[in-house]
């Protein structure tokens, strides 16, 4: 991403927009088939919503943002919980291999970081995405992106109309990605 993009997220912040304080509900979705504890991932995580849910439910969480201003309102936010804040460009990061019980990404479309969440997502791991289509914005994904992205998972959920765009899946261990 470009340092305008960092800025306009800055900018964003600043202005208090993305004040969500909930998990969005494909989170529990996907604990619903995850492993009970491990490490986790929340891609783009923001104020930190999700990855403040996950460390409440005991995993060890990686939080991964290109906004210091977006990272520091999460850190607040989270307290004394135990969460590893990355500040990083989400074009060019990559995550360790096979390190991730979960994986969380929420409104976040980047078509060439798949092959890295994937690669990431532990064996028995599951991985949730959720966005909103391409349709009500100029980004997100198009019918069809999420199943074809993540097709190596076992699909365990997944929804694709006009409003929205879900997919949770779970990376077998006998099937290579």
């Amino acid at each position: 991403m470009s340092e305008a993009d960092r800025a306009r997220w800055e900018e964003k912040y600043r202005a208090g927009v993305h004040r969500e304080s909930d998990p969005d509900p494909i989170l529990g979705q996907a604990l619903a088939f995850a492993p009970p504890r491990g490490r986790a991932l929340d891609v783009a995580c923001g104020r930190g919503r999700h990855a403040i849910a996950l460390a409440r439910r005991g995993y060890e969480v990686d939080a991964v943002d290109l906004s210091p201003l977006g990272l520091a309102c999460a850190r607040e936010r989270a307290g004394h919980l135990r969460i590893r804040w990355i500040e990083a460009d989400l074009d060019t990061w990559t995550p360790p291999e096979s390190g991730y019980a979960v994986i969380v990404c929420v409104h976040f479309t980047e078509e060439r970081l798949v092959p890295r969440l994937l690669s990431a997502l532990a064996p028995g791991g599951v991985l949730a995405y959720a966005g909103n289509p391409r349709g009500q914005r100029s980004h997100g994904p198009r019918p069809g992106d999420a199943k074809r992205w993540f097709r190596s998972l076992t699909t365990l959920r997944s929804r694709d109309d006009a409003e929205r765009v879900e997919f949770v899946g779970m990376r077998s261990s006998a099937v290579p990605l």
